[in-house]
């Protein structure tokens, strides 16, 4: 690659001007960040990162454990034997992170001694850090509070940044998550309901603990159906459905979505629905169009022929007038089926609609329009 002296002065005069722009907006880096969760009976600590001690002053060296005080904020993570650190001053950045008072004593803990003290008479904020430690060198720890909970630690779900410049590394984060609770779960309309079976719909948030969740359903508000178990994780809402079969003609049905975890269980309010006649007009949807081309498409539709024989086609073109149909197709049951039909002789970029028709003895039914675009 030619160096830079090979270009024109304005151009590198503008690579210049763009490089310093870049670095300049560049986030600072993370330096070292502690995490404590609530595990299991337990709460941990975990550390890691690496620190710039530029603009802090070093006080002197002492001896320390790995404890905690949310109030004056205090946190150390590493062993639980006295290790030999050095103190630094003064970050600036909160003066607790909860409410307690009271020095707490971690039960076991491992790797580099590392943590923040607020309190002290003459620096009212001390970054420790291993003896002789040089800045950038990269540190992990970790600390365990055996049988203690955020609650009875006194801290306070949050994030607590300390820092002592703008350069990369000069900043010490405590993070606190929520604690994980009860599923959040919410029932929605059910869906593709025929004369003996329906599809059951709803909403789950499992709040980042596993959980199993599954629908209860029947005749009345007792229930007295359930679907099969599903496990899900995470922190964020997903869709949760189920099929059901079985069911009567001409039946109201109540169904909810029940979910549970380790932190609880949830239930969804009561939603109904009521299932087909055994014989009827059929029941139909358009589907958006699949595998379009310059000059071709496939249409895509559901059925259900509603307990008897019915025919079914595609009707489809320029306008909402149409124009054109697809072969029919015969079909019978109680079951929603998906139907599909491909065209073709199309025109390029050309927007067409098309929309399912079904009839049999009990009526013709009309599926909504829609419509897809040639490329």
């Amino acid at each position: 690659m030619k160096s830079l002296k090979f270009f024109k002065p304005t151009l590198a005069i503008t690579l210049a001007i763009v490089i310093g722009w870049l670095l300049s907006v560049r986030p600072a880096e993370a330096g070292y960040t502690v995490t404590l969760q609530e595990v299991g009976p337990d709460v941990v600590a975990t550390g890691s990162g690496a620190i710039n001690l530029t603009g802090l002053t070093f006080d002197t060296s002492a001896f320390v454990n790995s404890e905690m005080r949310p109030s004056p904020a205090t946190i150390l993570t590493g062993p639980t034997t006295s290790s030999s650190v050095d103190l630094y001053t003064e970050p600036g950045g909160p003066t607790s992170f909860g409410s307690s008072g009271f020095f707490t004593l971690a039960s076991s803990g491992s790797g580099d001694m590392v943590g923040i003290a607020t309190g002290e008479e003459l620096h009212p904020v001390s970054l420790i850090v291993p003896t002789g430690y040089v800045s950038g060198t990269f540190l992990s720890d970790s600390a365990t509070y055996s049988g203690k909970t955020f609650a009875t630690l006194g801290v306070t779900p949050g994030t607590y940044v300390w820092t002592w410049g703008t350069g990369a590394n000069q900043n010490f984060t405590l993070e606190i998550p929520p604690t994980p609770g009860p599923p959040v779960v919410s029932t929605s309309p059910a869906t593709l309901i025929g004369t003996f079976s329906a599809r059951l719909n709803g909403s789950l948030d499992p709040d980042g603990l596993t959980t199993t969740v599954h629908f209860q359903y029947g005749s009345t508000t007792s229930y007295g159906s359930a679907t099969s178990m599903q496990t899900q994780t995470g922190n964020t809402y997903r869709n949760i459905t189920a099929n059901i079969t079985g069911l009567m003609a001409s039946t109201t049905y109540h169904f909810r979505i029940v979910a549970t975890n380790s932190a609880g269980t949830r239930m969804s309010g009561d939603r109904i629905f009521t299932t087909l006649s055994p014989t009827g007009p059929p029941v139909v949807a358009t589907n958006p169009a699949t595998l379009i081309a310059s000059f071709s498409a496939t249409l895509n539709g559901s059925l259900d022929p509603h307990g008897l024989a019915t025919s079914v086609h595609f009707q489809y073109g320029p306008t909402t007038g149409y124009g054109l149909t697809t072969a029919p197709q015969s079909h019978s049951g109680n079951t929603y089926l998906n139907i599909s039909a491909n065209i073709s002789s199309l025109t390029t970029h050309t927007t067409y609609h098309f929309r399912v028709v079904a009839t049999n003895s009990g009526g013709t039914r009309y599926g909504s329009d829609r419509t897809l675009t040639t490329p």
